[in-house]
C-alpha cells in the first residue's frame, strides 16, 4: 500500500501539478497531498477514483493493478452536461454537477458546469451570508477553468459567469477587472463590460461603441468605392450613403475624426462628376474635399477633443502620432497634381486655386 504515495508524487509531477493545485483540485488541504506522498496518511478509499482521474491514470494502475476500466459513468456524467442550461431544474442539476466534479476534478467543462450553476442558484439563497458564499464558489470554480483550460471558447464562458457573480453580489471594480480580460467583442456580440457600468460611465461606454461601429462602417463603404469605376452605380451609392450616415450621425458638423472620410468622400464626388462632365461640379467637390482635409489635420493637431452631437457628446478624439506627419491637405494636392484624370480641369482658375 505504501507505493501508492510514490505513485501520487510521480504522477503529479508528470502532470506538471504542485500539492496546492492537485489539493485545489481535489478539495482537499495540500498537507493531506504531503502526508499521502509521504506515507503519513493513504486517501479514503472514496478518493481514489478521483486522484486517477486528476493524474490521468485508472485507479488500477493507481493502485498498481493493470485491468481497464469501462468508463461508463463519464458517459452519463457527458450526457448530462450537454445542454445542461436548458434544464429547469438547477437544484437538482447542480448535485449531479458536484458528483461529476468530484469523480472527474480533471475535466475543466465539469468544474465550469458546477460553477454557472451555483450562479444560477445563488439567488434562491435564503439568507445574504449564503448568497456571497455561492457567489464565491462559482466563482472559484470558473476561475480555475479561466486560469487552466487550453479551450477559448470554455475559457470566455467562464470568465462571463465570474464578471457576472462579481457584479450582482455587488463587487463591481472586480467585476471591471476582469472584464477587462475579457477577449475583444465584435459589433452585435454581448460585451461584458456593459454589465458592469452604469448612469454616465455606461453612457459613454456605449457611445464609444457606436463610433467604432461607425468607423468600421465608414471604412467598410470606403474599400468598395475606392478602387472602383466611379461610372459604376454602386460606386455612386456607396459614397452617398456613407455621406448620408456621418452627417445623420454627427448633426453639428464637428466631425473630428470622421474629417477624414469626408474628404475622401468628396474628392469620389469630384470623380464622379468628371464622369458625368460637370466640371463646375467636381471642383466645387474638390474644393469641400480640401475644406475637410485642413479640418482634419487641426483636429489631429489640437489633442484631446470631445464630440459636441448629441449621441456622441461623450466620445473624445485623442490623436497621439510618435512623429510630425504630413497634412491631409498636401496630400490631396499632390493626388490633384499628379492624377491624370483632373487634366480637363487644370486650365481652370477655380482648380489653379486650389493649390494656392
Amino acid at each position: 500500500m505504501n507505493h501508492i504515495g510514490q505513485r501520487i508524487r510521480e504522477l503529479r509531477r508528470k502532470n506538471d501539478l504542485t500539492q496546492e493545485k492537485m489539493a485545489d483540485y481535489l478539495g482537499v488541504t495540500y498537507q493531506s497531498v504531503s502526508k499521502w506522498e509521504c506515507g503519513t496518511t493513504y486517501p479514503d478509499l472514496a478518493m481514489i477514483v478521483p486522484i486517477a482521474r486528476l493524474l490521468h491514470v485508472t485507479a488500477d494502475e493507481l493502485l498498481g493493478m493493470d485491468a481497464p476500466e469501462n468508463d461508463e459513468r463519464k458517459a452519463y456524467f457527458d450526457g448530462e452536461y450537454v445542454e445542461f442550461w436548458k434544464k429547469d431544474d438547477h437544484e437538482a442539476d447542480y448535485r449531479i454537477a458536484q458528483q461529476a466534479v468530484t469523480e472527474y476534478p480533471d475535466d475543466l467543462r465539469y468544474r465550469h458546469w458546477l460553477g454557472t450553476l451555483e450562479y444560477y442558484i445563488c439567488f434562491s439563497r435564503p439568507t445574504h451570508e449564503e448568497f456571497i458564499a455561492m457567489a464565491d464558489s462559482s466563482i472559484s470554480h470558473n476561475l480555475m477553468v479561466w486560469e487552466n483550460s487550453d479551450d477559448m471558447d470554455l475559457r470566455k464562458l467562464a470568465l462571463w459567469d465570474i464578471i457576472c457573480a462579481y457584479k450582482y453580489s455587488g463587487r463591481t471594480e472586480e467585476a471591471k477587472k476582469y472584464a477587462r480580460l475579457y477577449p475583444e467583442t465584435y459589433p452585435g456580440q454581448s460585451d461584458p463590460m456593459e454589465i458592469c457600468l452604469e448612469g454616465e460611465e455606461l453612457l459613454r461606454h456605449l457611445q464609444e461603441k457606436v463610433a467604432e461601429v461607425l468607423d468600421l462602417l465608414c471604412g467598410q463603404f470606403g474599400k468598395m468605392w475606392t478602387f472602383c469605376d466611379p461610372a459604376d452605380p454602386r460606386v455612386r451609392a456607396c459614397v452617398n450613403a456613407e455621406k448620408h450616415i456621418i452627417e445623420t450621425v454627427i448633426t453639428d458638423s464637428n466631425y473630428l475624426r470622421f474629417n477624414t472620410y469626408l474628404e475622401g468622400i468628396h474628392e469620389k464626388l469630384a470623380d464622379i462628376a468628371l464622369v458625368d462632365g460637370d466640371h463646375n461640379t467636381a471642383v466645387r467637390e474638390l474644393e469641400t474635399a480640401m475644406q475637410y482635409a485642413r479640418s482634419a489635420y487641426t483636429a489631429r493637431s489640437s489633442g484631446k477633443q470631445f464630440y459636441t452631437c448629441p449621441i456622441l457628446d461623450h466620445c473624445d478624439y485623442n490623436y497621439t502620432a510618435s512623429r510630425q506627419f504630413t497634412s491631409d491637405e498636401v496630400y490631396l494636392k499632390e493626388r490633384l497634381q499628379e492624377n491624370k484624370r483632373y487634366d480637363p480641369l487644370r486650365d481652370r482658375d477655380d482648380f489653379k486655386a486650389l493649390f494656392q
